[in-house]
């Protein structure tokens, strides 16, 4: 396997080991109090609290997303996990079978941007030094990347840009150099520390893009279908920041440039009467994934992940993830028809 993605890569560096979940930086116990701890309005707890959902499982859409994916046979591997936030009916398809992340673990940098930003420990106007020189978690030596999507990020090489131009860079167009710039302010433990609270440990966001020394050491991003898809809920339910913050992350998401996957699947003229789509790619050598929140106007959002593993040819593998997405979309509006 070879230790830097192509040049068409969204992530840098592939790895299949996983790494242990990192205890959590402040202290605090892995636990989480919506509307308590991230100082959240008064009621948000109860709204937005992972129990305030009767999760019930839907039999109808597992069956066609299982009947899809046989076709694929046993070289690919795919893990779909979906809630609709309206009904409470969930499917997991592979859901707990872990792959690289991928820029998928963009999300969850994300959000511990926001949330460390209602703390009061960043804030997203602060000005950040552009550089493209970074020590790696694993011996502390440095590493730079060969290139960035983010242009604009490029040319700022040597200035300082604001923490939310470059969260949006970092979700919109991956850029990888925005992310390791973002990262190494947050540390991959405060991450972490937040995946457990919110109960999404096998997201396991460890290490910055392009980190060599920490691949050679066997030390990857991780995750599954059913962690990612808890990160998605979190920000959909405002778990962790407020209303305003999860408005944010969700413009952020909705201006998401790469739209092959989840996004091709819904019809549109969806898209034109109002539905929108706030989604993050990942995708390195055989891996393509994409992870939404779909909002449908007059009802709760639903959240759709798919995750997969094997296709040499990266357009077959969008045109499955969109079919996957398809499924589901025709599935909901099938039982939403009176």
């Amino acid at each position: 396997m070879a230790a830097c993605g192509s040049a068409n890569d969204r992530d840098g560096v592939d790895a299949t080991a996983s790494a242990a979940a990192i205890p959590d930086v402040a202290g605090e116990a892995p636990t989480v109090r919506p509307g308590i701890d991230q100082g959240l309005p008064d009621g948000a707890a109860e709204e937005s609290s992972p129990g305030a959902l009767e999760v019930s499982p839907w039999p109808l859409l597992e069956e066609r997303l299982l009947a899809r994916i046989a076709q694929e046979g046993d070289s690919i591997h795919l893990g779909v996990a979906f809630l609709d936030l309206h009904t409470g009916r969930s499917v997991e398809v592979g859901a707990e079978r872990s792959f690289h992340a991928a820029s998928t673990m963009k999300v969850p940098v994300l959000l511990e941007w926001y949330r460390q930003s209602e703390l009061g420990l960043r804030s997203l106007d602060e000005p950040v030094p552009v550089r493209n020189t970074f020590r790696s978690v694993y011996d502390g030596s440095e590493f730079t990347l060969d290139e960035d999507v983010d242009e604009g990020l490029m040319e700022a090489l040597g200035q300082e840009l604001p923490a939310r131009r470059i969260a949006e860079g970092m979700i919109q167009v991956s850029s990888n150099l925005g992310t390791n710039l973002l990262l190494e302010l947050l540390t991959p433990d405060s991450v972490q520390s937040t995946m457990a609270r919110i109960g999404a440990e096998e997201m396991q966001v460890v290490r910055g893009v392009s980190d060599i020394p920490a691949f050679e050491a066997g030390l990857s991003n991780r995750t599954t279908a059913r962690a990612y898809l808890r990160v998605l809920d979190a920000i959909a339910r405002c778990e962790v920041t407020s209303r305003a913050s999860c408005d944010e992350m969700l413009e952020v998401l909705d201006g998401q440039e790469f739209r092959s996957e989840i996004p091709a699947g819904i019809p549109a003229s969806a898209l034109e009467g109002g539905v929108r789509v706030g989604n993050k790619t990942g995708s390195i050598t055989r891996i393509l994934h994409d992870g939404a929140i779909v909002r449908i106007p007059g009802r709760a959002p639903y959240l759709l992940v798919t995750l997969s593993e094997g296709y040499d040819d990266k357009e077959e593998g969008s045109r499955v993830l969109a079919e996957l997405s398809r499924i589901t979309w025709t599935t909901l509006m099938e039982e939403s028809t009176p």
